[in-house]
């Protein structure tokens, strides 16, 4: 049970102003990314927000979480915030190197806040629909990656918006 918790991962939230701390524990994958990416769009949306994503319990990130976290990075370019990664396990640093992602999520190590700071961020039940679309828009956003990797995920993005018109 405890290994399914970890591969299913727990993604937590601590707010403190305008600064918003998303830690992820075990397993960031897909069935987190868009629960991420709502909280995200939320607080961007406010303008002046700091988001940080804290990966240090973080074992595994997979495509779409990826992808997700890039486009939060694009969002809050275009909205004047700061997206920052916060003391990334060296599993996560691994595959944000092999991805060739690490230049353009800056990180920075950071004390932990403490066990009562945070809050488990429900997962909602997307439609069929929703959780494809954004599945389809993380690896998009893989696809942009000026990298090996991008262009390994062309492929991939593109076999998976067969039946999708670009947004």
């Amino acid at each position: 049970m405890a290994t399914q918790a970890k591969q299913q991962g727990i993604v937590r939230v601590h707010q403190e102003d305008h600064v918003i701390t998303i830690q992820v524990l075990g397993w960031g994958n897909m069935n987190q990314s868009m629960p991420v990416r709502k909280l995200a769009e939320q607080m961007l949306a406010g303008g002046g927000a700091t988001l940080r994503v804290d990966l240090r319990h973080c074992t595994y990130i997979d495509s779409t979480f990826l992808g997700t976290l890039l486009h939060m990075r694009r969002l809050s370019h275009r909205d004047n915030c700061e997206l920052v990664l916060v003391s990334p396990s060296a599993q996560c640093c691994r595959i944000l190197q092999q991805m060739g992602v690490e230049e353009c999520l800056p990180s920075v190590v950071a004390e932990e806040l403490e066990e009562s700071a945070w809050t488990e961020l429900p997962s909602e039940a997307d439609s069929v629909e929703t959780f494809n679309r954004n599945v389809i828009e993380a690896h998009r956003e893989l696809a942009n990656l000026d990298s090996d990797a991008g262009k390994s995920m062309r492929s991939v993005a593109q076999c998976l918006s067969k039946d999708d018109p670009p947004s």
